[in-house]
């Protein structure tokens, strides 16, 4: 839940929220009949919205991870209406998300965070990727790398997110990045720090990835979109 934190270890993450929305369950699960979800509407009415039940009541979070003196943000939400425009509109009907101050109430400035580690590149992942307050827009967290697979950068280059999505997403919030020069694509396994190694996890995406956490004895995998609910 939002604003728990917990320890792994020395390791510690901490949840964090920034919208809500609505993920139909025709585009979710596209083979599955709408009757077959009706019992499930019965028994987890929170779990959907819509005026018949027809999509999950979808919650974006992501994770501070704090290990070794690093900070760590885990995937950057859906954004706001400056900052990634469709997906705000797609995903969240158009109401910006909190995720930046969501993070103050955490204790965690902009500042603070040395590394953005995507797990994958779909555009409720990357939404305040980038500050456009002033003329050209700027990374949002200025002291970051921002990491992820090289397979899902290649997966959704434009016109491949319009494809996919039906909106684009890319020029507004991974493009600037890379003029910025703060991308590390990743092409397999990578040691964050000597608790927290990136892995790959495709399936969901091309280039999915997760993050193994291994530290005083404890274990824990931070892992993004395996589900939105009690449905699943």
């Amino acid at each position: 839940m939002p604003g728990t934190t917990i320890s792994v270890g020395n390791v510690e993450i901490t949840a964090v929220h920034d919208n809500e929305g609505a993920l139909p369950l025709s585009m979710v699960f596209p083979g599955v009949d709408a009757e077959l979800w009706v019992p499930y509407q019965q028994k987890y009415p929170e779990c959907f919205n819509g005026d018949n039940n027809e999509n999950f009541a979808a919650h974006f979070d992501c994770y501070v991870i704090r290990s070794e003196g690093r900070t760590i943000l885990v995937d950057t939400g859906v954004g706001s209406m400056a900052t990634n425009p469709g997906s705000v509109t797609a995903f969240a009907g158009g109401v910006d998300g909190r995720l930046l101050s969501d993070l103050q109430t955490a204790g965690v400035n902009k500042e603070d965070i040395d590394t953005v580690f995507f797990t994958h590149l779909h555009p409720d992942h990357v939404g305040w990727n980038v500050n456009n307050d002033g003329p050209t827009p700027v990374p949002a967290f200025p002291n970051a790398r921002y990491v992820f697979h090289q397979d899902d950068w290649e997966a959704f280059r434009p016109p491949r997110d319009s494809e996919v999505f039906g909106l684009t997403f890319w020029e507004e919030t991974l493009a600037p990045l890379e003029a910025a020069g703060v991308i590390e694509p990743l092409s397999g396994e990578h040691s964050i720090t000597s608790e927290i190694t990136a892995i790959l996890t495709p399936g969901h995406t091309p280039g999915s990835m997760s993050l193994a956490i291994d530290s005083g004895g404890e274990k824990a995998l931070v892992m993004g979109d395996v589900f939105h609910g009690p449905p699943q």
